[in-house]
This record gives C-alpha cells, sequence and structure tokens, in this order.
C-alpha cells in the first residue's frame, strides 16, 4: 500500500509521549492530513496475493522494503529480529525458514542457519539462479476475506488455511520471488542503511513451541545478548543523533531480559490475550498480560483487538497502572471499533489499511486532530 510522498510529513516520533496513536503491521508512517481517534501504523510491507500476484514488487522485510518505506515518509518501521546459530540478528518473521520444491519444502529454523546461509537463500532466491534454494511461502490473500475464500476455492484447495489473526492464506506454498528482489538483510544491515530519523520497533521473535511454558535462560540470553549488542553498537549515528527505538516480544521472559539489560529503550509484552493457546498463563489473558508487564516493569502491553473487544474493562487496567495500550488485528480494520479504543483509552491500533482507516476516521468528524504513525 502506498501513498504519494506529498501525503507525508517528516515527525519527531515520541511514543511514550501523551498524543494517541496507531499501529500497523510492518511499516509506519505518517500522514500529514488529521483525523479523529488514535494514531495507526499501517503494514505497507508485507506480500499478499492480489489478482493471482505478489503484491508489493519488493519482497518485504528486505532493504529495498525498508528503503521504499522511508522514502514514502515513513516515520517508524517494525519488524522481526531473529538470530542465527552463529549469533547474527537477521530480519526475518516466520518460525521456520522454506526452502526447495513448493509441493514438498525443505524446513529450517534460522538458529540452524549460519548467517552467511542465511542471506544466501534469500540472494538465490531473489536471483531466480538456484530453485533448488529458492524460498518458498505461503501467503495471505488481499481483499475481503469473502474474496479470498472464492480465490482459494477456485484454485482447488480442499480446505481454507489462516493464520493467526484469521486472514486467508494460500493453500499451497509457492516460490517467494517479487519483481523487485533482494536478499534478507542482518540487523546491523538495516542501521547503517535507513536514515537516523526512521525509528525502529524491534520485536524479539522467539520460534519456540507453544507447549514449552517457560523458554530457558539460556535461549532467552542466545538471542537477545546479541540484539541488545546490535543496538547499543549502532543505534546512534549520523554524528551522534540517536535513532528511536522500541522493544516488543511475545514471550514474557525475553521481555524481563531487555528491560533488565538495559533502560535506554522502551520494552512492550505482546499478547493475544489468549486467543492462541499457550502453556505459559501469563500469554492466556489480558489481565495476565497487564500484570506481567507490571511485574515486570515494563512499559506497555499490544494486545489482540479482538481479545480487547471481548473484554474491554482490561483497558482501565492497563491505564490505571500507567501502561501504555496498544492493540493489533483484523478487527481494527473498522473505524467504529477504532474510535471506541480511543474512548476507553487506548494508545495506538496497529492495522493494514492505513488510508481506508483515515478516510473513515476524517468521515466521522470526531474529536481532534491526532498524530498517525505506521510501523
Amino acid at each position: 500500500m502506498h501513498a504519494p510522498a506529498s501525503s507525508f510529513q517528516e515527525c519527531s516520533v515520541s511514543w511514550l509521549g501523551g498524543s494517541p496513536w496507531v499501529v500497523s503491521g510492518r511499516l509506519l508512517a505518517v500522514p500529514s492530513r488529521t483525523h479523529s481517534g488514535p494514531c495507526t501504523l499501517c503494514r505497507m510491507g508485507a506480500n499478499v496475493i492480489r489478482n493471482g500476484s505478489l503484491a508489493p514488487v519488493w519482497r518485504e522485510n528486505t532493504l529495498r522494503s525498508f528503503q521504499a518505506a522511508a522514502a514514502s515518509g515513513a516515520a517508524f518501521v517494525e519488524f522481526d529480529v531473529q538470530v542465527t546459530g552463529d549469533g547474527v540478528p537477521v530480519v526475518w518473521h516466520d518460525d521456520l525458514v522454506e526452502y526447495g520444491d513448493p509441493a514438498n519444502p525443505t524446513r529450517c529454523a534460522v538458529a540452524d542457519l549460519t548467517a552467511v546461509e542465511f542471506q544466501a537463500l534469500g540472494a538465490l532466491s531473489a536471483s531466480g539462479k538456484c530453485q533448488q534454494l529458492s524460498v518458498v511461502r505461503k501467503f495471505r490473500h488481499a481483499g475481503s476475506t469473502a474474496a479470498a475464500v472464492a480465490a482459494e476455492a477456485e484454485a482447488g484447495a480442499a480446505s481454507i488455511q489462516t493464520n493467526e489473526i484469521g486472514e486467508v492464506l494460500t493453500s499451497q506454498h509457492r516460490r517467494w520471488c517479487c519483481e523487485a528482489d533482494d536478499s534478507f538483510p542482518t540487523l546491523q544491515q538495516l542501521f547503517a542503511s535507513l536514515p537516523a530519523n526512521l525509528a525502529f520497533n524491534i520485536e524479539v521473535k522467539m520460534a519456540t513451541p507453544h507447549d514449552l511454558a517457560v523458554t530457558s535462560a539460556t535461549e532467552v540470553n542466545r538471542v537477545v545478548k546479541p540484539i541488545l549488542d546490535v543496538v547499543s553498537r549502532c543505534s546512534r549515528c549520523n554524528g551522534g543523533s540517536s535513532r528511536q527505538v522500541v522493544f516488543s516480544s511475545f514471550d514474557p521472559e525475553v521481555c524481563r531480559a531487555l528491560r533488565a539489560a538495559q533502560h535506554q529503550h522502551p520494552v512492550l509484552f505482546l499478547s493475544t490475550g489468549g486467543r492462541d493457546w499457550h502453556a505459559d498463563p501469563r500469554r492466556m489473558s489480558l489481565t495476565a498480560a497487564v500484570e506481567e508487564a507490571m511485574s515486570s516493569r515494563l512499559s506497555g502491553v499490544v494486545v489482540d483487538s479482538g481479545a480487547l473487544m471481548a473484554a474491554p474493562e482490561a483497558a482501565a487496567l492497563a491505564r490505571s497502572n500507567g501502561l501504555k495500550l496498544l492493540t493489533y488485528g483484523l478487527e481494527n480494520d473498522s473505524a467504529d471499533w477504532v474510535l471506541k479504543q480511543q474512548q476507553l483509552g487506548v494508545a495506538g491500533v496497529i492495522v493494514d489499511d492505513l488510508q481506508g482507516l483515515i478516510a473513515a476516521l476524517t468521515a466521522a468528524n470526531k474529536g481532534t486532530a491526532g498524530q498517525i504513525m505506521g510501523p
């Protein structure tokens, strides 16, 4: 999703400030137009199936996608970071890396690859020179759920598959090749390649099974220490100016480790509010998420929007304890629900369709102008 550069403006991002803001899954953008409601972060980089082809033209989580976001006026980029077997933080969203034959792909964890191997897979996929090592993936469909279901039915899918937030996925893997591709970057490469005024929301991704109640301290340290080392070394750039960095994770042990190791960058606890089962009770309700954030002295929580819709009293609980509350999920496509969240005191919402939501909020003509962001 793109907006012309003229519709965006530079802004200083201070998420800890009092202004409400809306968050989105991949990239933050700051349109200059006004609206009522919390601030929004828009997912501009995620590849989706649109009219049978992958869109946008660049592959998500590559330098080209982040640079395109920065050129469009993005104020914040949000991305997942994992750590390779040789201790290098890399940008990668999925639990596994899948490559080779789309009908029978080879699967491995990022931790099973060296940084060189991980980046080689991306480079070979982009060049198209080695299909045996081409990264494959299932993709979500753009547009309405009904249209996505119809597209899968037309393709002969035996059943409809969805991701963790209910978006319809392709039933079969397909090669991850876009019109404009490059390899998958390391965290250090992102710091070196993007302007210092572009803030980072780093989600520390732990590819651990849901039946593991508590991640071991050894594994947490294996992931957290290299990430903090890169952030500490690279967050100051361009003559000493400091890049704003926010950390988040679904793993409470990771949040605790990030908070204990540093106090410069805010840490947010991500939670499904129990919509996805997990053996750790801290992940199984909004109340538990708030309690964990409080006990670990975190800055806030980011929760599933549908879970908040079912238990709106959690907003008052978070607010009364001095926590920032943000939400994510398909429910945030509804302007009415976003406005309701503003009334509940939600500081920000993560959305896919930033421009559509802004248009709906503007049409509502309620409240005063707010700051708009996209992760």
